[in-house]
């Protein structure tokens, strides 16, 4: 059974069978087309229709052809249905009717006859013919040898005759009749398995309906179904024949499951022997007949039938590369298999079932191996890792058994037991040259050693598979046997690895009981290598374990206290403090509000031992560090205590002046105000999936502008998109590390009792500036330091060093200059003490005088303040005002103040005709009322000009304020001059000053002014105050007209005069007018002459657009300076580079010029036309 030879005659490829179809008729023509149709039938698919609505399968089919006999055809009873011939073809190639009848025609009808007699109703007659041209010519005969053939035999299956020519002897003319055959033997083929596999489906339906009769045997039902399985196999539907594969596995475990509340089945009973052979599973694609020779007999045991069968599973998995369902299932068959062994109470020897469930684990991982393409590892090494560890678990079941771990020796009755199983094993394999998992188990039973190298290497190809997976539980519990293992070895410091590895994950995941027995496993390994530092460090951690047992807690504490009195001087070993105290709070308290410079700093601390026992605190630290950044929100701030942690780390930004609390002077005495505090819930660590998401909007515009998504996302990713650690999905554990502790709250020498400690640790604040607490450091007699980790949130305090700080406010007016006003002088003393008569100096700028308004002298610009006592940070206030000295300044601090102007005045000068006015107007600026009294406008200048006020010597009071305007006008009287040639060209300016008086208005509803008032001075130059030109103009209408009618030409009279003596006399006039109302017919511009008269006359013609009153067309005059001539009077002082070689215009200053026609209108007539129009229109 297990020599070479008799396993390669003994196994069968489903693969390599075909169908099989018989040929009859003309064997000669036959084997002529035989290899061409064995090679073109499996070249396309076919697809398989079959019956009660299965799907449609796209199937390649093969064929093998044997000469047709009785004895090949189907007896009753017989369902090999892969060694059965399946379909029957006739072959011919008669082409004469006459010989067709004579022979042909009986022979068909016998070979008819014999297949009618076996019941097979699936057959085909191909009648091959010989292209000849010259027949081709000639007239077809009425009836063919063709028709003659489906007339007598298929005249209801007209399918089954076809008529192909020969494609040896015409292969270009044979390509479509030839592949009209192919496909017609596909497809009668598909349907001759359709029929025959529904016959054979209602044969193994009413086999298993018959299970619970007697004499039903499983084993003769199991070929029959296997059948169908190797018959859909041989198509290439895998995927069904596994469904009947795992229909007769989920079949037999339902019997041995029965047997546990009914009786057992006679043929159950066969396979209850004891084991004899426990030889692994060969996962192959072959079939291996002897043990269905040996299962048609009744003769094999459980475990091979059971090894057969998940072969022949795993044999139509491997088909559809689906290795990954092979891992998936092994595990599940494996745990199955020895359940039913003690279902069925099957004895077997001492390891027989460990060894049987090792090589199936072994066998199926090296297929597996097989497939190393990326997606089929990632998929199968979920399911691999289990079948590792289980390998792992039974072979070191057999090392239990037969004395092969570490710290045993095998006995002779062990060695026999090595020997027994190996015997029951079997040959291996022959599998090339990698050795087979027979091979790998016999080497590990041999020796001591072997078995050593092949348990650590499963034991770590176990762990790696399941880290790979992320199964990280599992692989520590292996890891924890590996310690154990190589505890046993006597090599701890390996164990040790495996400890630490397993400490962490359960810390992290919180399982606090095997925490405990871990440290437990690790104490003795510490203890072995003699490493005092970490076996002393796990005693402290082991000592404060509630968990366990007090004894056990105890035990640890005295040997942690008898080393750490033995120890070296100098020694010092630092560990972490959350091992061993919990920090419960941390309070900042400080006197008086505020912390500053070169006070006592005071940190109430709160600690919960968990010693069993009291313990003495050498000294205690608590380390800080000027935090230079803006901090986020800390405890303390803003936030209320009361809230959770994730809330206070997910709000807003907080500015620094947040951290503090509010200063304030406290007059009841010293007292204790608590500035930061943080309990032990703020410590706890934050759900990071609870922490509220900066996102942002995201906009993605197509090509044509338009919108085409809108997304959120995060500008930082990877704040919550981190890669997970491979060991463990929460915070990972680290190593504590010191911080700095040159600056550091202390104290000294305090017992800590197990429960609840509260001490104060004391520093002197050194430099302003705010600071972070750090680190708590305790030290436990000389050699053991606990160090807690950085305290998070951070807890603050801001040591304060605030300078004196002078201010000078107004009141809630704004300064306005020229009026006395009250001002408040504060003084902030800040962090400092201000002592008594301490004087402040204070001087103002030119034009300020101050006084302090308790006093009665006059003001002044010098003042001198004297301060009481002060305490730090208290404010005082002096009522006055403004330039200051501070004793405790080595510099003038000078106070800048923005006075307002309450008023402004403004001047205009108006012309009418060649009198002038002089108007003054006084605009408020602020929303102070003031009263103006007594207005002047005197000139300054020696000319000899009067100005007569035009204003009301008495009636309302005048005030203005916010908005309001007073104006004041003058009449400017000049001299009378002589003829115009005697007169000065160019008149001086005229200086006038301007003055008037005011007061502050202090009640605005009754007007009550103050009692003092103010002169106000202002001076104004009057410039180019004579009239120069008068011009006029007037439209009349055209000769023979008495009325100006739109649309009719009229006349525009212009008259520019001469009243004074200018130096221009070439002017230039320019018509301007509404294009919607005139239409200036000619030039609309033009230069005129005054050289030698004083008057001009010019006419132009006008027409008016509409009709209305119009207001007159504007003239402006402008002063007109010929090319290249240089200016004269006071506009020499243009230097030559003004000249040009064009002649250009200047405007005149303003009253220069008078229009006595301005803003006049004149009456025109609708036009004739639109008069005409409108009558008309009447009824």
């Amino acid at each position: 059974m297990n020599g070479n030879e008799e396993t390669e005659v003994n196994e069968l490829c489903i693969m390599d069978c075909k169908p099989l179809l018989t040929y009859a008729g003309d064997g000669a023509l036959f084997s002529s087309l035989q290899s061409l149709l064995v090679q073109s039938l499996p070249q396309e698919p076919a697809e398989w229709r079959r019956s009660y609505g299965r799907p449609v399968k796209s199937v390649y089919v093969g064929a093998s052809f044997v000469p047709f006999s009785k004895e090949t055809l189907p007896k009753e009873g017989q369902w090999q249905l892969i060694q059965q011939p399946i379909f029957h073809i006739y072959w011919t190639e008669c082409s004469d009717v006459d010989v067709y009848k004579s022979t042909v025609r009986d022979d068909i009808e016998n070979w008819l006859k014999t297949l009618n007699q076996h019941n097979v109703h699936d057959w085909m007659i191909v009648l091959v013919e010989t292209y000849d041209i010259k027949k081709s010519n000639k007239l077809l005969p009425r009836t063919t040898v063709l028709d003659k053939i489906r007339s007598d035999f298929a005249s209801k299956h007209g399918d089954r005759c076809l008529s192909v020519i020969n494609p040896i002897r015409s292969e270009s003319k044979s390509a479509d009749s030839w592949r009209g055959l192919l496909s017609r033997v596909r497809l009668l083929l598909l349907s001759a398995y359709n029929r025959t596999l529904i016959r054979f489906e209602e044969v193994i339906r009413d086999q298993r309906e018959r299970r619970n009769e007697q004499g039903w045997s499983f084993s003769q039902y199991f070929l029959l179904q296997e059948e169908m399985a190797f018959v859909l196999e041989m198509l290439g539907i895998y995927d069904e024949a596994l469904v009947q594969y795992d229909e007769l596995d989920a079949l037999f475990t339902q019997f041995v499951l029965n047997t546990n509340v009914g009786e057992t089945p006679v043929w159950l009973s066969n396979f209850q022997g004891p084991l004899e052979s426990w030889s692994g599973i060969v996962l192959a694609q072959t079939v291996n007949q002897t043990q269905r020779m040996l299962l048609r007999a009744d003769r094999t045991s459980l475990l091979e039938f059971r090894s057969y069968l998940f072969s022949r599973q795993c044999a139509m998995l491997l088909l559809t590369f689906k290795p990954w369902e092979i891992a998936q299932r092994s595990l599940p068959f494996l745990h199955n298999c020895v359940q039913e062994l003690d279902i069925l109470e099957i004895s077997s020897p001492p390891g027989a079932v460990a060894c049987w469930v090792f090589l199936c684990c072994l066998e199926v991982l090296h297929t597996c191996e097989r497939f190393n393409d990326s997606g089929q590892v990632e998929a199968y090494s979920l399911y691999t890792a289990s079948l590792w560890a289980y390998a792992r678990d039974k072979l070191r079941d057999l090392g239990n058994l037969c004395g092969l771990m570490p710290g045993h020796e095998p006995t002779s009755e062990q060695l026999h037991t090595v020997v027994g199983l190996s015997a029951g094993m079997g040959d291996s394999p022959p599998n090339g040259t990698q050795p087979s998992p027979t091979d790998k188990l016999r080497e590990a039973l041999s020796s001591k050693e072997a078995f050593r190298k092949h348990y650590l290497e499963l034991a770590e190809l176990a762990m790696g598979t399941y880290k790979h997976i992320g199964r990280i539980r599992s692989a520590r519990l292996i890891g924890q046997d590996l310690a154990a293992f190589y505890l046993s070895l006597g090599e701890p410091q390996k164990a040790v690895v495996f400890l630490s590895d397993a400490l962490s994950t359960c810390e992290e995941e919180g399982w606090k009981k095997l925490v405990a027995s871990t440290r437990l496993s690790l104490a003795t390994c510490y203890q072995t290598m003699q490493d005092t530092e970490r076996y002393v460090k796990t005693c402290a951690v082991i000592s404060c374990s509630a968990e366990l047992e007090m004894d056990i807690r105890l035990k640890y504490f005295e040997e942690m206290m008898n080393f750490l009195d033995n120890v070296k001087a100098g020694t010092l070993w630092v560990s972490s403090l959350n091992d061993c105290f919990q920090l419960k709070s941390v309070e900042v308290c400080v006197e008086d509000g505020v912390l500053i410079k070169n006070s006592t700093i005071r940190v109430r601390l709160e600690v919960e031992s968990l010693f069993p026992r009291t313990v003495n605190c050498r000294r205690a630290a608590l380390s800080f560090s000027e935090h230079k950044d803006t901090p986020r929100l800390v405890a303390g701030s803003t936030a209320k205590s009361g809230d959770p942690p994730s809330r206070q780390a997910g709000g807003p930004r907080r500015s620094a002046q947040n951290l503090t609390v509010p200063q304030q002077v406290v007059d009841n005495g010293s007292c204790d105000i608590p500035l930061h505090r943080c309990s032990s819930e703020d410590m706890q660590p934050s759900n990071p999936a609870l922490l509220r998401l900066h996102m942002v909007e995201h906009l993605d515009y197509q090509q044509d502008k338009s919108l085409g998504s809108a997304n959120l996302v995060s500008p930082n990713p990877k704040q919550f998109l981190r890669r997970t650690d491979s060991h463990g999905k929460y915070r990972k554990v680290s190593t504590t590390t010191k911080a700095d502790f040159s600056s550091a709250l202390l104290a000294d020498n305090f017992p800590l009792n197990p429960g609840k400690n509260v001490f104060i640790v004391t520093a002197k604040a050194a430099e302003k500036g705010l600071y972070r607490l750090g680190q708590l450091s305790l030290l436990l007699t000389c050699s053991l330091e606990l160090l807690s980790p950085v305290l998070s949130p951070s807890v603050c305090f801001t040591v304060t060093h605030e300078p004196t700080s002078v201010t000078l406010n107004k009141g809630e007016s704004d300064l306005l200059a020229g009026l006395e006003q009250d001002m408040v002088l504060t003084v902030h003393s800040g962090s400092s003490v201000i002592e008594e008569d301490t004087c402040l100096k204070l001087r103002t700028s030119r034009g300020l005088q101050m006084q302090l308004k308790s006093s009665s002298e006059h003001l002044a610009r010098e003042l001198i303040v004297y301060l009481p006592e002060t305490q730090p940070f208290k404010t005082l206030s002096v009522q006055l005002r403004v330039m200051l000295s501070c004793p405790w300044a080595s510099e003038e601090k000078t106070i800048t103040l923005h006075f307002q102007p309450p008023f402004m005045t403004t001047f205009r000068l108006h012309t009418a005709n060649t009198r002038k006015f002089a108007q003054v107007m006084v605009s408020g600026l602020n929303i102070q009322m003031l009263q103006l009294k007594k207005p002047q406008l005197v000139p300054i200048s020696s000319q000899n000009i009067q100005l007569v006020s035009m204003n009301p010597s008495a009636g309302q009071d005048l005030v203005i304020g916010n908005g309001l305007n007073v104006s004041f006008m003058w009449e400017l009287q000049l001299p009378i001059t002589g003829p115009l040639e005697e007169m000065v060209p160019s008149p001086p300016p005229i200086k006038t000053e301007f003055t008037m008086e005011y007061s502050a208005i202090l009640n605005s509803e009754t007007l009550e002014t103050e009692q003092k008032t103010l002169l106000y001075k202002c001076s104004f130059e009057i410039v180019d105050y004579k009239t120069l030109f008068v011009v006029r103009s007037r439209v009349e209408p055209a000769k023979g007209s008495e009325f100006c009618r739109a649309g009719t030409m009229c006349h525009l009279q212009l008259h520019v005069q001469r009243v004074n003596t200018s130096p221009h006399s070439s002017l230039m006039y320019e018509v301007l007018t509404d294009q919607t109302m005139w239409a200036v017919c000619g030039k609309t511009a033009a230069v005129i002459s005054l050289d030698s008269v004083e008057r001009q006359h010019v006419t132009l013609d006008v027409m008016p657009l509409i009709g209305g009153f119009l207001p007159l067309p504007l003239v402006r005059l402008s002063k007109y300076i010929p090319a290249d001539q240089k200016p004269s009077g006071k506009d020499r002082k243009i230097d030559s580079h003004s000249l040009t070689s064009h002649p250009r215009l200047e405007p005149f200053s303003p009253g220069q010029v008078y229009n006595c026609s301005k803003a006049q209108q004149v009456h025109v007539l609708p036009s004739t036309t639109a008069s005409v129009t409108s009558d008309s229109s009447l009824p």
